[in-house]
Formats: C-alpha cells, sequence, structure tokens
C-alpha cells in the first residue's frame, strides 16, 4: 500500500453507495473498502488507515458498534458517518466520541469531498499539536508539577515560538482570518485535551453553548458574547499541563493532584497571553474557577472584581460538569443540578447571573439538550472549522 496517498476506508454493505464513494474519492485518495464490520476491522488493523465512513445499518457488527472500536482502537483515525438510518440518538453518540462528521444518504460529491478535507485538516492539525504536547511533556516532563510546567513555559521562547508556528501554518489572510485561525488552532488543542478523558469529549462545545444563551439573555455587545463564547470553549486549555493519570482518576483527588488541576486556569491564561486574544478571554480563561464569596482560585477575586465573562463561563462550567458523567461520579439529575445552582447562588455563583441563567434552563427544559446536540453538529459540519469557533453557542465541585 502507498503511504504516500491518505487512505480512506469506505465501509457499507450496500454496493452501490460503496462503489460510488470510491469512484468520488480515488481520484484523490487511496480507497479500500469493506462491506462488512468484521472486515472493515481486519483492515484497520493491518494497514495504516487515515480515515473511515461508516455505514449504521449493516448486518454483523453494526455501524454504531464499529464506530464506537474504531474511536477505541484507532483514536488517530477519523471517522464519518455516512447512513440513511440516521437517530438523534446515533447522532448524540457520534458528536460524544469525536466523530468528524454525520451525512445522511442520500449524499452528493461536494457534500462528501468537502466533509473528507475537513476532517483530515483536523486531523493534520491535531497532529502537529500533539507534536508541540510531545515537546512541552519532553522540555519540562510530563510527571512534574503544573507549576513548573508553568515556570518552564514562561521561560522558554522557543514552546512559544513553536505554538506560533503552528498557528502560521495555516494559509496566509487577513488580520479576521488569522485570528479565526488561531481559534481554529485552540479549538483542536482543546479538543486534544479533552481526548485524555474521554468523560470530558464535547465538555468545551456544550460549555461555550450555555454560556452563550446566558451572554445572549443579559443583552451583551455583539463582541462581548463572541468574547464569552471564545472563553467558554478554551476555558480549560491550560490542563495541557495536567496527567493523564490526573484528569481520568476514578477516585479522589490527593492534595497534590488537586494542586496540579487548580493550577489549570493560570497556565491556560499563561498560553492565551501571547497569542493576541482579547486581553477579556485571557481573563475569562484566568479566572473561570474564582468565586462571588471570593475564596475561589487562582487570585480569591471577589464580587464585581471577577470579569463578567469569567462568572459566565464557571456557571456554564459547573453546569455541564455537573450534569455529565465523570470518572469519579455519575451525572447529577438535571433538576438536582439546578438546585445545587441555586444553592450556591450568592457563593459560589453571582447570583443575579445564577438567576438568569435557571430561568433560561427551566423556560426551556424541554428543548435546551437537544438545542446543544444541533448546535455541535452545525459547528462541526461548517464549511470551515476554524471559523464556527466564535460563533459556538455552544458543582458543585468540579475538576
Amino acid at each position: 500500500m502507498d503511504r504516500s496517498r491518505t487512505t480512506i476506508l469506505v465501509v457499507d454493505d450496500e454496493r452501490g453507495p460503496r462503489e460510488s464513494l470510491r469512484i468520488i474519492l480515488k481520484p484523490s485518495y487511496q480507497v479500500l473498502t469493506a462491506d462488512t464490520g468484521a472486515e472493515a476491522l481486519e483492515i484497520l488493523r493491518t494497514s495504516d488507515v487515515d480515515l473511515v465512513t461508516i455505514d449504521l445499518n449493516m448486518p454483523g457488527i453494526k455501524g454504531d458498534e464499529l464506530m464506537r472500536t474504531v474511536r477505541r482502537e484507532f483514536p488517530a483515525t477519523e471517522v464519518i458517518i455516512i447512513t440513511g438510518w440516521g437517530t438523534l440518538e446515533s447522532a448524540s453518540e457520534a458528536v460524544r466520541l469525536g466523530v468528524a462528521d454525520y451525512l445522511q444518504k442520500p449524499f452528493d460529491v461536494v457534500q462528501v469531498t468537502a466533509a473528507v478535507t475537513r476532517a483530515l485538516s483536523r486531523q493534520r492539525n491535531r497532529q502537529r499539536l500533539v507534536d508541540f504536547l510531545d515537546a512541552v511533556g519532553a522540555a519540562v516532563g510530563r510527571e512534574r508539577e503544573v507549576r513548573t510546567v508553568l515556570r518552564d513555559l514562561a521561560q522558554s521562547p522557543a514552546m512559544q515560538q513553536q505554538l506560533r508556528a503552528i498557528i502560521d501554518s495555516a494559509p496566509a489572510g487577513n488580520d479576521n482570518e488569522g485570528q479565526l485561525q488561531v481559534l481554529g488552532m485552540l479549538e483542536v488543542l482543546s479538543e486534544t485535551i479533552e481526548a485524555k478523558d474521554i468523560f470530558m469529549i464535547g465538555h468545551a462545545r456544550r460549555t461555550a453553548y450555555y454560556a452563550g444563551l446566558l451572554a445572549d439573555r443579559l443583552c451583551l455587545s455583539a463582541q462581548q458574547r463572541e468574547h464569552v463564547r471564545i472563553s467558554a470553549f478554551i476555558h480549560d486549555v491550560g490542563k495541557v499541563g495536567v496527567p493523564e493519570r490526573v484528569l481520568a482518576k476514578p477516585g479522589p483527588l490527593d492534595d497534590q493532584e488537586r494542586d496540579v488541576i487548580r493550577a489549570h486556569p493560570e497556565v491556560g491564561a499563561r498560553l492565551v497571553e501571547p497569542l493576541a486574544i482579547a486581553s477579556e478571554v485571557n481573563s475569562a480563561v484566568r479566572h473561570h474557577h474564582e468565586r462571588w464569596d471570593g475564596t475561589g482560585y487562582p487570585d480569591g477575586l471577589a464580587r464585581e472584581d471577577v470579569p463578567l465573562a469569567a462568572r459566565i463561563v464557571q456557571l456554564a462550567d459547573v453546569y455541564d460538569a455537573m450534569t455529565s458523567d465523570r470518572p469519579y461520579r455519575r451525572a447529577k439529575p438535571r433538576q438536582e443540578a439546578l438546585a445545587e445552582i441555586r444553592r450556591c447562588a450568592g457563593t459560589q455563583f453571582d447570583p443575579d447571573l445564577a438567576k438568569e441563567f435557571l430561568a433560561i434552563l427551566e423556560s426551556r427544559a424541554s428543548d435546551v439538550e437537544l438545542d446543544v446536540l444541533a448546535d455541535v453538529i452545525a459547528s462541526t459540519t461548517a464549511p470551515d472549522s476554524a471559523s464556527a469557533v466564535p460563533s459556538v453557542r455552544i458543582g458543585g465541585a468540579q475538576r
């Protein structure tokens, strides 16, 4: 097999769609085909495959089972679902597992080629960032405390230059396009960090969605709303310095591990600072774990001294953390999460913002979760994944 060409595996039990996809993709890629899930896994385990398209309705190993196996065993391989049997449940699981795209049959040439181009671009960007993370790990040591990572990052212009080089590798454009490229790379960085812990997949997008709802309700300016959504999307970028064993630990953290986690807002602010993103975004990343009563971190700010964007992001972050499964606990029921926010208003949360946030969630109880899913799917299928980031509208204790 020629590894100088990108390899795509097409999996579909129906000859017509399978051959159509092969014909569409063959001029640009090396294409392999399989008509069963079992055959697909044999190919994946014996060949280097960059991307796989999967039909959900197949005999034997079903498409959803194959999707889960590919994401588990071959995390570097991009997945596109192409099916005539799509459901809200299967689309939701695809988003949760980080599938690159979800297309309905009948498909057309433009739709398929655009989806493949986006997926392979995301794969290349992710690999560049993985290389950057590997360089960080090699320089500062994966198991050293995050505060040591902070110090070394601050003292290492080479590391900052490497991140800039990754960002600058995208095609040159105007200032706005350059900003979108920076945000697109931070999107990939956030997804790379989330990949350390399967329970975190999708957290950044959901937090951005909830934060966007609250920013809209507060009638903030267009620029303020954009800053809130960007801040929410990249709020955990500082977890680049947190070892995987800590992020995915199923039990309580010890004091040292807790200190490592608590350093991530400061790490994130240091990483964002040299990238010429708005200062409001930088401050929101740094302060999203401050508390209304002044007992938060890293700076112990209180009340209105905590930036507004940070107070908004905190509410969205905590709500998603409480209503999602984590390695150390199951998701809280929705009403229990709302009760926790109500209880902590005036101590952990800005009471006025908490009131508005609760009003949103309580008034839209029947459809807000579906809105989250629809928005996430829309953002992952946008023509330019980087341009989707600024418009993404997508407690108690959390890590």
